[in-house]
């Protein structure tokens, strides 16, 4: 039993230079980070752990570092996502294909300017009850002259659905 404990501890103590490195936000698509309404979020895509692994979204190129963020819809819009603060020259989109695709984001926003707004919508209207959507934090497209840097936003609300619920 002592045995596997120590086992079990070494597994978790060697992934967590990996997780404090990268900070908030997820390095992958299969990493993502669960978003909630009313929470905070910050990062900063120039800390180690972070890459590009989204490289476009449609004609748009992901030209920085992504940290990448999910929730699934309820089917409602929403107030959207404010980019209270950012170190860098900021691109933040909507999509619902994290792995990049030949289509545009649903919506994005771009820096320098603090704050920005995300709108959380389908151009105007509601999303699709039971998908997911993607939130990632990059650069921006247009002048990639500072393409990673530190990034805060806010979700007053976000229309989500509750996956599982589990009391033990």
């Amino acid at each position: 039993m002592k045995i596997i404990c120590f086992a079990l501890a070494a597994v978790i103590l060697g992934t967590i230079p990996d997780i404090v490195r990268a900070g908030e936000g997820g390095t992958t698509c299969a990493t993502a980070q669960q978003i909630f309404s009313g929470s905070s979020y910050s990062g900063d895509t120039s800390a180690p752990g972070y890459g590009n692994p989204v490289g476009a979204m449609g004609p748009l190129p992901s030209p920085g570092n992504d940290a990448i963020y999910y929730f699934v819809s309820d089917g409602q819009a929403s107030s959207g996502i404010a980019v209270t603060a950012a170190g860098y020259n900021f691109g933040i989109f909507l999509t619902t294909d994290c792995g990049g695709s030949t289509a545009p984001p649903i919506q994005a926003a771009t820096g320098p300017t603090v704050p920005a707004t995300l709108e959380i919508n389908n151009n105007g209207g509601a999303l699709t009850a039971g998908a997911t959507y993607y939130i990632i934090v990059s650069a921006n497209p247009s002048d990639a002259s500072a393409p990673s840097g530190t990034f805060s936003f806010s979700a007053p609300f976000i229309p989500v659905t509750l996956q599982s619920f589990t009391i033990n």
